[in-house]
């Protein structure tokens, strides 16, 4: 089966299209489309692209109660991965309350809220679509900088395209090689990492590395090195200071420039590239800046802004008298308790 979403107006004519079905057809959709976010960061950012929290809140005002349980659900799963600052103010719209009483669904929307922390992953990375030559290409390289070795240092996630493929997909992490096919490359396949030398046409070797690897764990870890602060003096004495004038190219997603992936090392180093050392995003690549609550609600005033809504501590939800203070204490205090406490 095939769970990536390969056409992202297709989102908006679903969610058009769901409005004239039944409301079982529409729980059955909106679930399994809701279980297809969670699979892929790809899904995630092709939903946001097209700006799918700010269709499904317009929408909320007027669905049934038991899609809304369910757009609640699918609202958390995307907020949790980026919300903007207008999808962020058209919420808390949408939870302001008149004469004494919630709008429809409000005290639902505010379990959003509780999952809007819940973030895994980056702000911002490189998302590469998973086809032929979809790449960071390198400029021309004079000469490799040959010592006793390199180290290439990232961070990756891999969604595979479907789940029958996985152990034939062949994904490669990197490849340095010259027009002629020599230099050193790694892949996947499945769980293995190969990796392969080549020194001169058709003579080589290759190296399968059976690790395995952990998300959000780092791999790269010196014996030596402490997990507690350190003052600059003991630095010092753990650390030569020599691997930053030993960077050979630095690249990452904050610093682009339309296709272009500016190159990032410092600047008193050696450039081993013929001319531009900047490299270029190649068939469909593209960076990616997602945004936090954090982020969002720092942008429209900070934490205060919940302030207001502790107002509606005793409204009442449309043809229901029971007040909802139990959720809002439960919900506010964990925001005013966060680690993060939305600096």
């Amino acid at each position: 089966m095939n769970f990536i979403i390969q056409d992202a107006e297709s989102i908006t004519c679903m969610t058009e299209l769901l409005e004239h079905c039944d409301v079982t057809c529409q729980a059955e959709i909106w679930s399994m489309f809701t279980a297809i976010l969670r699979k892929s960061v790809r899904n995630l950012q092709t939903s946001t692209e097209v700006g799918l929290i700010e269709q499904v809140l317009l929408k909320m005002s007027a669905v049934d109660d038991m899609i809304a349980d369910l757009l609640v659900d699918m609202l958390g799963v995307l907020a949790s991965y980026s919300i903007t600052v207008k999808e962020l103010k058209l919420l808390f719209s949408m939870l302001r309350g008149e004469s004494g009483i919630w709008p429809r669904h409000a005290v639902k929307l505010l379990s959003v809220l509780n999952q809007m922390p819940q973030r895994h992953g980056p702000d911002t990375f490189f998302n590469f679509p998973g086809c032929s030559a979809a790449a960071i290409a390198l400029p021309p390289i004079a000469k490799w900088p040959y010592q006793n070795g390199f180290t290439l240092n990232t961070w990756f996630r891999m969604d595979p395209l479907n789940n029958i493929n996985v152990d034939k997909d062949k994904p490669y992490l990197y490849c340095f090689r010259t027009s002629k096919g020599v230099g050193y490359s790694a892949h996947f396949v499945g769980n293995c990492l190969i990796v392969t030398s080549l020194k001169s046409k058709g003579k080589g070797f290759q190296h399968c590395v059976k690790y395995d690897f952990q998300p959000r764990k780092s791999t790269f870890k010196f014996k030596s090195e402490s997990d507690i602060h350190l003052a600059e003096h003991h630095k010092q004495v753990l650390y030569d200071g020599k691997l930053a004038t030993s960077i050979a190219f630095t690249y990452n997603a904050k610093a682009t420039d339309a296709q272009l992936c500016l190159e990032s090392s410092p600047k008193e180093n050696a450039s081993i590239f013929v001319h531009s050392p900047h490299a270029l995003m190649l068939q469909d690549v593209k960076a990616i800046v997602t945004h936090s609550i954090h982020s969002a609600i720092h942008s429209i005033g900070g934490i205060q802004v919940l302030f207001p809504l502790f107002a509606q501590l005793d409204n009442r939800q449309l043809n229901d008298s029971q007040v909802e203070t139990t959720v809002w204490f439960m919900v506010l205090l964990s925001k005013l308790t966060s680690p993060k406490a939305f600096h």
